[in-house]
C-alpha cells in the first residue's frame, strides 16, 4: 500500500509546516512501535521541532510581514487594471475597444504571474510599467478611466521594492535560510518515516495498523494534492491514479522549498483549505486572463485556512 506524495518543495512554508505538524499528530496517535520506526520516529520529531523553532523566529520578523502586504496590495492593483482593460474589450463603444485591444497586448507580452517569486515578479512589472508609461499608453490608460488605477499600481511597486531594500539589512534573510534547511532535513525525515511504514504494511505480521495509517494519512494528503493541482491546472485524477498505480507524484530532484518567505512566497493563503474548493488566493496571470485577486498574502499574520485535522483511525 502506497502513501500519496505531493510535490513538498512546492508548498508555501506556511503549508508545509501545517502538513508536518499534522503528521506528527496522527504519527503520535497511532503509538507505532519498534526499535528501528521508533527511530526514525525520533529523528523526524527532532527535524520538525527545528522546523518549529525557524518558522516561527522567520514570520515574526516585521519587515516580512510588511513586504508581504505591500506585495498582496500590488498585486490586487495589477489584477483590477488588467481586469479593466480586459472588460472593454468588447465594449461595443470603438474608441474604448482600441484603447483596451493596445493596453492588452502589453499584458499579454509580459505574462506577469502574481505567483511568481517576488523579485521575479517585480523585474516583470518594471518592465510593464515602463511600457505603460509611454505616451500613447497613458493616452489609452487614460480612454479606460484608468489613470488613477494605473497610479496606484505603480506607487505599489515602489514601496513594495523599497521594502526589499530595507529587507537586506534584516536578520530575516539568515532566519529564512535557517528554514529553507529545515524544511529540507524535515522532509528527508518525513520520507524515510513513510517508506518504512510502507514497507511494513507489506511484511509486518500484523500490517492492518500500518494500511489503517496510511489509508488515514493519504486523506490529509490529497487535500494538499489536489491543491497543488489546482495551481498547476493538473487533472485531480492524476494522484488518484498514482495512488493506484504506485507512482509517486514527488519529483526525482532536490527539494528546494517554494519561495523565500514564511508562510507565502506572494500572496495567496498559506493552507489548503476544502479540497472541493477552488484556492481564491491563487491568482497569478498566465496570459490573457487577469487571474482574479491575490488573495490574502499570508496566514502567518493569520489570514490563511488550517486543512481539517486528521482523523485517526483507531481500527
Amino acid at each position: 500500500m502506497k502513501f500519496l506524495r505531493p510535490t513538498k518543495r512546492l508548498l508555501k512554508n506556511a503549508q508545509h509546516y501545517s502538513l508536518m505538524e499534522a503528521f506528527k499528530t496522527v504519527l503520535t496517535a497511532a503509538g507505532f512501535s519498534g526499535v528501528k520506526i521508533e527511530a526514525l520516529i525520533a529523528a523526524f520529531n527532532s527535524c520538525f521541532g527545528v522546523e518549529n523553532t525557524c518558522y516561527m523566529m522567520a514570520k515574526a520578523s516585521d519587515v516580512i510581514r510588511r513586504r508581504d502586504e505591500a506585495d498582496k496590495l500590488r498585486d490586487k492593483l495589477y489584477t483590477k487594471l488588467h481586469q479593466l482593460v480586459r472588460l472593454w474589450l468588447e465594449s461595443g463603444n470603438t474608441d474604448m475597444e482600441t484603447a483596451a485591444e493596445a493596453l492588452i497586448r502589453v499584458f499579454r507580452l509580459y505574462k506577469l504571474n502574481t505567483q511568481a517569486q517576488i523579485d521575479e515578479e517585480t523585474g516583470v512589472m518594471d518592465n510593464l510599467i515602463t511600457d505603460l508609461t509611454e505616451p500613447a499608453m497613458q493616452t489609452h490608460i487614460a480612454t479606460l478611466g484608468a489613470t488613477w488605477l494605473f497610479n496606484q499600481m505603480v506607487q505599489a511597486q515602489t514601496e513594495l521594492k523599497a521594502i526589499r531594500l530595507e529587507q537586506g539589512t534584516e536578520v530575516s534573510e539568515t532566519e529564512l535560510g535557517a528554514l529553507a534547511k529545515a524544511r529540507k532535513a524535515s522532509d528527508a525525515a518525513y520520507d524515510d518515516l513513510i517508506n518504512m511504514i510502507e514497507a511494513l504494511s507489506l511484511t509486518a505480521d500484523d500490517t492492518a495498523p500500518y494500511e489503517a495509517f496510511i489509508r488515514n494519512w493519504n486523506g490529509t494528503l490529497k487535500i494538499y494534492q489536489d491543491m497543488l493541482d489546482r495551481k498547476s491546472g493538473t487533472s485531480t485524477s492524476t494522484s488518484q491514479s498514482g495512488q493506484q498505480g504506485g507512482q509517486t507524484t514527488e519529483p526525482s530532484g532536490g527539494d528546494e522549498p517554494a519561495g523565500d518567505q514564511p508562510g507565502d512566497d506572494n500572496g495567496g493563503g498559506d493552507t489548503p483549505s476544502d479540497p472541493t474548493t477552488p484556492d481564491p488566493s491563487q491568482g497569478g496571470d498566465g496570459g490573457d486572463d487577469a487571474g482574479g485577486d491575490s488573495g490574502d498574502n499570508g496566514d502567518d499574520n493569520g489570514g490563511g485556512d488550517t486543512p481539517p485535522p486528521p482523523v485517526v483511525d483507531q481500527n
